[in-house]
């Protein structure tokens, strides 16, 4: 047992890996929506090691803004506590886009405020953001092997320099230092070698000690989750417990009305699919129905939102054995709980619309996805969809848990995942946390907006995202169409950037 066990965890160390964000492998945080009369894109890109430098890029949609300032607050301290906010500048030759840094000093959750001001108006609004460690500085070995011949000078130069101090420095000009002199010049010049050398040494445990610290216990790793599955009569159960780790001590809220949101995707060719809720029944003790997937090895992603505002997606894998008895065709413990089972639609599907797109097939309905002509990794591009009934007309979309679509996109190695809305990959429990506690403290700021997602003329439904490395990735769209939850899925090659 105990090499199954380790067998096991090794197979999970490239996922755990990954982990370093609350979407796993995909650290950008995005969001869309309103500040005041202006329309916002918002673009972040956390740095991998705290303190450090976050770059932040605003794109305000409509109008002609004068003034953009981004303001970092930690979840604990407020905007009464904060330093004032950096002034962002504009992009030369982008209208409308600013951009800057921001220092993130200290690990957590922050809220970050951006105000626009413009012949509109002003307005502001939050976007939540962890602030996390995901990696080490590290220096190129060339500039490392010229730093350690440098300091291999100075050491010598400094032995030489007690050396000749000892050796010479009360000697009046012109004269010869004698024997004596000479092996105390030698004396020193060992001793200077030997303090020398033993405080090198010791900045060397110091900073070793340091660094072994940071790795242990600064560096980002998500909360350990086991899980287990049995089968009760023609039913599988999930069981899942998350440990209370350096990050996951702090009570869960809801996200959406659930406070667990779980997925299943089936590892060897992501042809199984669940997005389900598993409801609380101990502490850090989670549960559910599964819904009738393939068997099969799957990955297991599930999002959770803290008090704090710290969001964050723990990572298992779990396999799912034949029943021997049919299992039920719908799952009982939620009514948003949905899967689905197959890939995209077979190329070749006779295309609605004239533009370029690939289509899904759903109940009486199909949904498009407007396809760019090219997908590149790092860069920004908006995942637009449309779903269409049999005239082709669009079709009226009802709130799927309070948004208007779901999304889902895992890389086929399980490498990266996201857990998409229309307003971009923040959440919005800690997004309404960090308002409310901003109103309490400063209740006539009036001008503090959580407007989410932007209007859509054409009923289409938008993800602002960037694929974070090339490779083949699947996007499972959900909506729902007359109280039934469909999913449109796509497959989409991702290039890498010139």
């Amino acid at each position: 047992m105990r090499a199954v066990a380790i067998l096991r965890l090794l197979a999970l160390l490239p996922l755990l890996a990954a982990t370093a964000a609350a979407h796993v492998g995909s650290p950008t945080v995005f969001f869309e929506g309103m500040a005041g009369p202006h329309q916002l894109r918002v673009v972040v890109r956390p740095p991998g090691v705290v303190p450090g430098l976050a770059e932040i890029s605003v794109r305000v949609l409509n109008g002609t803004p004068t003034r953009v300032t981004a303001l970092p607050v930690r979840w604990d301290v407020g905007t009464k506590g904060a330093p004032s906010p950096d002034v962002l500048q504009p992009v030369r030759g982008d209208t409308n886009h600013f951009s800057g840094e921001l220092w993130l000093m200290t690990l957590g959750s922050y809220s970050l405020f951006v105000e626009v001001e413009g012949a509109n108006g002003q307005g502001t609004t939050v976007v939540p953001l962890n602030s996390i460690a995901t990696g080490t500085a590290t220096m190129p070995r060339a500039f490392g092997g010229g730093l350690l011949a440098f300091a291999a000078f100075l050491l010598l130069a400094l032995v030489t320099l007690v050396g000749a101090a000892v050796r010479e420095s009360t000697l009046l000009p012109g004269v010869a230092p004698d024997g004596r002199r000479r092996i105390g010049g030698a004396i020193a010049v060992v001793v200077a070698f030997l303090v020398s050398t033993t405080l090198l040494w010791g900045g060397h445990k110091w900073w070793g000690a340091v660094d072994s610290e940071y790795r242990n216990n600064k560096l980002y790793k998500s909360d350990p989750m086991e899980t287990e599955i049995r089968v009760d009569g023609d039913r599988r159960m999930l069981r899942l417990e998350r440990s209370e780790g350096r990050w996951g001590k702090r009570p869960l809220i809801p996200e959406h009305g659930k406070l667990m949101h779980a997925f299943l995707i089936r590892s060897n060719d992501m042809n199984g699919f669940a997005h389900i809720h598993p409801a609380p029944n101990a502490r850090n003790v989670f549960e559910s129905i599964l819904p009738p997937l393939p068997e099969g090895d799957y990955h297991l992603y599930a999002d959770v939102t803290h008090e704090s505002g710290f969001t964050q997606t723990l990572v298992s894998r779990v396999h799912l054995a034949p029943t021997g008895a049919k299992l039920h065709a719908v799952p009982l413990n939620d009514a948003d709980d949905s899967w689905h089972v197959g890939g995209p639609a077979p190329d070749g599907l006779p295309l609605p619309l004239p533009f370029k797109a690939v289509s899904a097939v759903l109940e009486n309905a199909h949904m498009v996805w407007r396809l760019p002509e090219t997908l590149t990794a790092d860069t920004e591009v908006t995942l637009k969809f449309q779903v269409l009934g049999t005239n082709n007309t669009p079709v009226a979309l009802e709130p799927y848990m309070g948004m208007q679509a779901h999304a889902v996109i895992q890389r086929d190695d399980g490498s990266v995942f996201t857990h998409l809305h229309p307003f971009g990959t923040v959440s919005m429990a800690a997004q309404q946390r960090f308002v409310k506690r901003e109103r309490e403290v400063a209740p006539n700021r009036r001008t503090l907006d959580i407007v989410c997602g932007l209007p859509s003329e054409d009923q289409s439904i938008t993800f602002p995202y960037a694929f974070p490395k090339p490779g083949r990735y699947r996007i499972w769209v959900q909506v729902k169409i007359d109280g039934a939850i469909q999913t449109g899925v796509f497959d989409a090659n991702v290039g890498a950037k010139s």
